[in-house]
């Protein structure tokens, strides 16, 4: 085809476009435009977020300064960004993974070092879920309870993970999610409430996973006697969808917010004094989106510029372990340029199999170095899966910068 008949052909379809309008502007049962369902719902979304913001990113959970106000406005678009990628197109009768976090889009307590799936799903459905482990360190799914429509989730129902799933030779799988267990074969239970299925893909790599841009996990999902597909989603669905959207926002927003403001709510892993840990713990089930197979350590850091923090200690047993830094919204500072986790094959160890990391503003020439970004607080956030035995709690002191760096 030429320029000109391409040309030809564009103003053959614009001439049919016009027509069409005509047609729509000519019927009476076409609404004005700002009487649509889904003009009040865009319109409520755009309220929804200006409200959210005067009420959260606020004195009233300790965001004051314009840099804490700035990131915070950052976590909002992010959170719109995740809501536009899975919410505003989900469909639990014919659901497909979507992946949940990137280098631009980070919420959570998001990980340089594992790839997040979800899958909007419903309790009363069944579902095919085949796969293949693709060398990850661990594999797992979880069904996440009140999650549907955008809400958040307000429990973690059933959990299934690599050591418990049958898996061929080369690493394939298939699981069935479903209210009642199959005859045979890898079960996910789903209840009533079900709303998502999370999975997670940890990898101890020396390049993070998630900066591994080309790789993707072999993952598909396919209701079991699926019902037809519907038809193309008018004003009613798309408002439908736009609520949800707004709903998701809001609702991640409060949850981020209230538990980087959290206080006395907070487990008893998670320190709260700075640049000391207290001993690892599992996640409250109850909570939702928490990784049930792991213990967590975690702590603020508070820095001035002349010091750097030397964090000391041993690995326990465990399938997987990392140190990921993060802002007070549980997102990743920039692992696309900085080092700013470290996992186990990042790690340096001394003859005695010890770690001594070093957070720092600048480089100490010294190993295993976490690039604070020149942040003078943030939160250390310690993962390990499927420990066995105790798990030793990470030491922690401050010290001058010029006592450690290397000429």
């Amino acid at each position: 085809m030429d320029r000109r008949d391409f040309m030809l052909g564009a103003a053959a379809i614009g001439g049919a476009s016009a027509l069409m309008g005509q047609a729509a502007v000519a019927s009476p049962a076409v609404p004005a435009a700002a009487a649509t369902a889904s003009t009040t719902a865009m319109q409520a979304l755009l309220r929804n977020i200006g409200e959210l913001q005067a009420q959260y990113l606020s004195p009233a959970y300790g965001i004051t300064s314009a840099a804490d106000i700035a990131e915070g406005q950052r976590l909002v678009l992010h959170l719109l960004n995740t809501a536009l990628n899975f919410w505003l197109e989900a469909d639990p009768e014919h659901p497909v993974w979507t992946s949940y976090t990137q280098p631009s889009r980070k919420l959570l307590g998001d990980n340089p070092d594992a790839l997040y799936y979800f899958a909007a799903v419903r309790g009363d459905r069944s579902y095919r879920i085949r796969g293949n482990l693709a060398g990850a360190t661990f594999t797992s799914f979880t069904v996440e309870g009140g999650s549907g429509a955008g809400n958040a989730a307000g429990k973690s129902t059933a959990a299934l993970d690599d050591m418990d799933m049958q898996v061929d030779q080369d690493g394939n799988y298939e699981i069935i999610a479903s209210t009642t267990r199959p005859a045979s074969g890898n079960w996910l239970p789903l209840a009533g409430d079900s709303g998502q299925i999370t999975t997670r893909h940890y990898y101890e790599t020396r390049n993070n996973i998630v900066n591994q841009t080309a790789f993707q996990v072999p993952l598909r999902i396919e209701a079991i006697d699926a019902l037809p597909l519907a038809p193309a989603p008018g004003d009613a669905e798309i408002a439908r969808r736009i609520d949800t959207v707004s709903r998701f926002v809001g609702a991640m927003l409060a949850m981020t917010v209230a538990s980087s403001a959290a206080g006395n709510a907070a487990p008893s892993w998670f320190s709260k004094v700075p640049n000391s840990f207290n001993a690892p713990g599992k996640w409250v089930s109850e909570t939702g989106y928490g990784n049930l197979h792991a213990h967590y350590a975690a702590a603020p850091f508070v820095l001035m510029p002349d010091e750097a923090l030397l964090i000391e200690g041993e690995l326990p047993q465990c399938r997987f372990a990392n140190l990921v830094l993060w802002n007070r919204y549980m997102q990743t500072f920039d692992y696309t340029r900085r080092q700013v986790s470290l996992n186990r094959a990042q790690m340096a160890f001394d003859a005695n199999g010890h770690y001594t990391l070093v957070l720092a503003h600048r480089d100490p020439g010294l190993p295993n170095w976490l690039d604070t970004e020149g942040r003078v607080s943030g939160i250390m956030y310690w993962r390990f899966l499927l420990a066995s035995g105790t798990v030793p709690t990470p030491r922690a002191r401050v010290v001058k910068f010029a006592e450690i760096a290397k000429a």
